[in-house]
């Protein structure tokens, strides 16, 4: 027997384990988080059972898509078997239309429980602009700091130890700088941003405040949710600071950690856009560092160059911030952000 389940339904269940039906480069564009894609057409199929349905007609598209589709049912069927034991299986296309709901009944034939999700994916993309349309109402607590100061370490330790933090630059494959790019891989569409924000913010609900990054408006080519924005803009302030001498050692260590020689020919063309910024002369001496790989000197320059001076923030404490960390201390910066965390509401 077929489920029919809203968006809000499904997101509160115990284990929902989400299943896009839609082709690749549909998921690709924009998917429900940590959904598994399973389509029941590829690319090209999907782009002539379309033109079917638009030339031809509805009738004849669903007879062309059946006769596609039935040679991999046994292989659906066992794969979807697998997956329920341990979850709750949401089945999903576009609209909640003829690819879920044609193999929804044929899996309630099966006997395989399943919920087929209301509305498809575009009522979780109208349940993730609804939710952001409203004002934020946690509190959001924002690590200010200098470049390479470890801001993003701190965020990565408290998400681990499943803390309310959110990592924006990693969710956006973005740094928000002119380098911020290098070391990522493709950045998501705004659409599929949204929804991995949504995502963890959702997670987190009951939570009274969470942690970010100050980060601007845009990382990269992603803008923040205007709501989100507002609120991190009100929050409160903790200041992050440490030495010139770790932070360029933090820095070179993030970028050698995966490093490719891609990288340094995307670095050598952000180093370009510098020009008029730094000069010539300054860009020209960067590039014949990065040709000897001396990162380290490469780094000092670009934070006491351009990073420094364009973010402004202090390098030791100060009376502006109710909260001064020092990263030389990582552990006992954790522990004071894990205390603010744990405060009543």
């Amino acid at each position: 027997m077929e489920h029919l389940i809203s968006i809000q339904s499904a997101l509160e269940l115990p284990a929902p384990l989400f299943i896009d039906l839609r082709s690749p480069a549909e998921f690709v564009e924009a998917h429900i988080p940590e959904a598994l894609n399973i389509p029941l057409l590829d690319n090209e199929e999907r782009a002539i059972i379309g033109t079917i349905y638009k030339e031809i007609s509805p009738e004849k598209a669903t007879e062309e898509g059946l006769s596609i589709v039935a040679p991999r049912l046994p292989e659906l069927y066992a794969k979807l078997k697998e997956l329920s034991q341990n979850n709750d299986i949401i089945l999903y296309c576009w609209r909640g239309g003829m690819r879920s709901k044609a193999l929804c009944q044929i899996l309630s034939v099966m006997g395989i429980k399943h919920y087929r999700l209301e509305g498809g994916y575009k009522a979780f993309r109208h349940f993730v602009l609804e939710y952001f349309s409203q004002p934020f109402l946690q509190e959001i607590i924002v690590l200010d700091g200098l470049t390479g100061v470890g801001k993003t370490d701190m965020l990565e330790f408290l998400i681990r130890d499943n803390y309310p933090a959110v990592d924006l630059e990693g969710l956006a494959c973005n740094k928000g700088s002119v380098f911020g790019h290098i070391g990522y891989s493709q950045a998501p569409t705004q659409k599929q941003f949204e929804g991995l924000l949504f995502s963890i913010l959702y997670k987190v609900k009951h939570n009274p405040r969470i942690i970010v990054e100050c980060e601007s408006s845009r990382i990269g080519r992603i803008s923040l949710p205007t709501s989100f924005f507002t609120a991190m803009e009100n929050g409160r302030r903790i200041l992050v600071y440490d030495s010139l001498e770790n932070r360029v050692k933090r820095l070179v260590k993030t970028y050698t950690l995966k490093y490719t020689r891609d990288n340094d020919i995307e670095l050598s063309k952000a180093l370009d856009h510098l020009r008029k910024r730094l000069g010539h002369i300054k860009v020209n001496y960067l590039l014949e560092l990065l040709d000897k790989q001396e990162y380290n000197s490469i780094v000092k320059v670009l934070l006491e160059d351009y990073y420094d001076p364009l973010y402004r923030y202090p390098d030791e404490p100060s009376l502006n911030y109710e909260l001064n960390l020092n990263a030389q201390d990582m552990a006992g910066s954790i522990d004071k952000l894990k205390s603010l965390l744990n405060l009543p509401g």
